[in-house]
């Protein structure tokens, strides 16, 4: 695995040989676990590390994060550290063994060893470690076969009772199957159907579940996540009222080439929430009211919230696009929308001509600015501040439908808005 961690990018590789060094001069062991080790053997790119340390973790950290002057956050109750190291997360954990009081608890934790800090992880694949101490550099350590797992392209559970304890652990173990194409092992499939049953998801924090469904419809191209998951579940954890048909899904494959076109056609810096489509998506059925409830119980966001209320509520809005307009008046039907809601409603309507519209106002008239100010209005004998706010709001709609290019130009329609005022 020596060969493996070479492929690494320089950050990761020069942190690795820090965090060895000094787990060292504490008398520690760590070693580089779950995804990364398995992303590693897929030969998949590695984004973020988990460091399990025999050791005290937090303790570890601190020097570390001391010797590359960086800030950490630790979790004192669970004996972890993250540490942010060039863009990228790491996270460093005691070793520890897990007891689940009830089904769906969170775990008590209590320290150990690698051994057992990977009898608890979820699958097999994600349950092997790689060592990063200098007797055994580069040692791949696999208790519970996760390398066979991987040849086999199995997803396993390590231990009948896994998907009770944590439930969370179905969509994980559908998210992994469609990620790399995998398939569910037998018996985990019956304990998977048998803890659905079983309602097992109810068990679960909302909180907890809305991160995890999150990570689900976050993944790349998540229709066939959402379509196999359906089939499993349905969204019942969510709101036994949702139903989805052959048209949802034509939907959910149209967002993915939405999605796409728009990454094409918009530069965009700020961070778009393509999962939140999806989500809208999958809640479309609902009325508004249990659209509601559920984004108040599983605690989205403020704005996530009012995206899904907006998109639900803009669908017949959106439809007098379905004809040639001015580009004022694509504004007002468009201009009260987020990213998000817009992608949204390009992917749900098929019609060319709100499609069009669409497009012409993403990349004609959605940024567009006025170049003049209230100061400039009052230069030419504007006076009253709330005409003044009506003058520019017009002035801004002529800018948009007369393709007006320089500020000499909207003062002469400020100009010709006094004149016949007066």
């Amino acid at each position: 695995m020596v060969n493996k961690l070479k492929r690494l990018n320089p950050q990761f590789k020069n942190f690795l040989k820090t965090s060895s060094k000094s787990a060292k001069r504490f008398g520690y062991n760590i070693y580089l676990v779950g995804g990364a080790v398995r992303d590693l053997l897929l030969n998949r790119p590695v984004f973020d590390l988990d460091i399990a340390v025999e050791g005290d973790a937090i303790l570890l950290v601190r020097q570390i994060a001391k010797q590359l002057n960086e800030k950490f956050r630790r979790h004192h109750s669970f004996g972890t550290a993250t540490l942010y190291h060039h863009g990228h997360k790491i996270d460093f954990a005691t070793a520890r063994k897990e007891i689940y009081p009830y089904s769906g608890s969170l775990p008590k934790v209590k320290k150990s060893f690698l051994k057992e800090d990977l009898a608890r992880r979820d699958f097999s694949i994600n349950a092997m470690a790689i060592s990063l101490n200098k007797k055994n550099y580069g040692q791949l350590i696999d208790f519970y076969q996760g390398r066979q797992d991987l040849k086999n392209r199995l997803i396993r559970i390590l231990y009948p009772e896994s998907f009770l304890d944590d439930s969370l652990r179905i969509l994980r173990a559908v998210r992994f199957q469609q990620r790399f194409t995998f398939k569910i092992e037998t018996k985990t499939y019956a304990f998977m159907k048998q803890a659905i049953g079983a309602g097992a998801l109810k068990w679960i924090n909302p909180h907890r579940l809305r991160d995890e469904l999150i990570l689900f419809l976050d993944e790349p191209n998540p229709y066939r996540y959402i379509k196999k998951f359906y089939l499993l579940e349905r969204f019942n954890f969510i709101n036994k009222r949702i139903k989805l048909d052959k048209e949802d899904f034509k939907f959910f494959i149209r967002a993915q080439t939405a999605i796409r076109f728009y990454n094409k056609l918009v530069k965009n810096e700020k961070k778009v929430k393509y999962w939140l489509i999806f989500l809208t998506g999958i809640l479309l059925n609902l009325s508004n009211h249990e659209a509601v409830e559920v984004v108040a119980k599983f605690g989205f966001k403020k704005d996530e919230r009012s995206t899904i209320i907006s998109i639900k509520k803009g669908l017949d809005k959106i439809k007098k696009l379905d004809k040639k307009l001015k580009a004022s008046a694509i504004y007002k039907i468009l201009s009260g929308y987020n990213q998000e809601a817009i992608i949204f409603f390009y992917a749900y309507f098929s019609r060319k001509k709100i499609r069009s519209n669409i497009i012409f106002f993403l990349k004609k008239v959605s940024g567009q600015k006025l170049k003049i100010k209230g100061k400039d209005l009052q230069k030419i004998g504007v006076e009253s501040s709330s005409f003044m706010g009506e003058m520019l709001k017009e002035i801004f709609y002529l800018k948009l439908d007369k393709n007006l290019n320089t500020k000499r130009q909207e003062l002469n329609e400020a100009r010709n808005i006094i004149k016949k005022g007066g």
